[in-house]
């Protein structure tokens, strides 16, 4: 017999562990985000410092 029974759970099944680990934190996504603007604006910048020097050659 499967783990539910008559719409119960059956006492010895368990839920898996990592069910937990799906949700992700309101701080975690704002700091991802943060983290690729940063970056984004970082590459930016290098590429204009790269095409002033360019220029200059």
């Amino acid at each position: 017999m499967g783990p539910v029974n008559g719409g119960r759970i059956r006492a010895g099944a368990r839920l898996p562990l990592n069910v937990r680990s799906i949700r992700t934190s309101f701080q975690e996504l704002t700091m991802a985000d943060l983290a690729f603007v940063v970056t984004t604006v970082a590459v930016f910048a290098l590429v204009a410092l790269v095409a002033k020097g360019v220029t200059k050659l």
